[in-house]
């Protein structure tokens, strides 16, 4: 039997040191550029087409597009930066309360993907203030997200949605509400239906692909 496939890979262009918007200092990074390769059993042969390049810091993860090493601190950049903290914060909670349940297991997911995105730790007391803060008064998904999503790349976006993603599947459990919102934050972030689908094809189980596929 023949196996073949596409699947995408990655290569670092150059490294460096430049002032990361998210640690908020001078740090090393690594410019990346990504390329869909033909697939013969699994080895990468030929190469097709490109998928494009971003940023990545090596302190906390985060991509950003190829100019962010231009990057001067100032007032603009801190604006985006509370922005992005905001839009994680606000689409990880909506997609906990997006089934109407608050499990306790989404709830701790959801504190390690705020404080992993944030410059200030919050505790689950505070975590349990903004949850009835956004109940209290829901606002749209793409509040915050249609204010970053100019200033992401590809690869960053897929990291909000990641994050959303890993909420949702705290539970053990991905029902249509969550996978609505889904595709709504995809859309307020500009990404294409295909997208969406690559990256839940890539995190979802087999059983879960066939459930969203309904």
């Amino acid at each position: 039997m023949i196996i073949f496939g596409t699947r995408s890979v990655k290569f670092t262009k150059e490294e460096g040191e430049f002032h990361c918007p998210q640690c908020n200092c001078k740090t090393k990074y690594k410019h990346k550029s990504a390329r869909r390769f033909f697939t013969l059993y699994f080895i990468p042969l030929i190469p097709l087409d490109k998928l494009g390049e971003y940023v990545e810091c090596r302190s906390c993860r985060g991509t950003f597009v190829p100019r962010v090493l231009e990057y001067q601190q100032d007032q603009g950049s801190d604006q985006f930066l509370s922005e992005y903290e905001k839009a994680i914060k606000h689409s990880a909670v909506l997609m906990m309360l997006a089934d109407g349940e608050i499990d306790d297991r989404e709830k701790d997911v959801v504190l390690q993907v705020v404080n992993k995105f944030s410059h200030n730790d919050i505790d689950m007391s505070q975590l349990d203030q903004y949850i009835a803060e956004v109940q209290r008064k829901p606002e749209d998904v793409s509040t915050y997200l249609k204010r970053v999503a100019p200033r992401l790349n590809g690869h960053g976006k897929e990291i909000v949605i990641k994050c959303a993603l890993t909420v949702a599947a705290a539970d053990n459990h991905i029902d249509d509400s969550e996978l609505a919102l889904l595709q709504e934050m995809a859309q307020a972030l500009g990404m294409t239906g295909s997208h969406l689908r690559g990256i839940l094809t890539e995190a979802m189980t087999p059983k879960e692909q066939a459930f969203s596929a309904n």
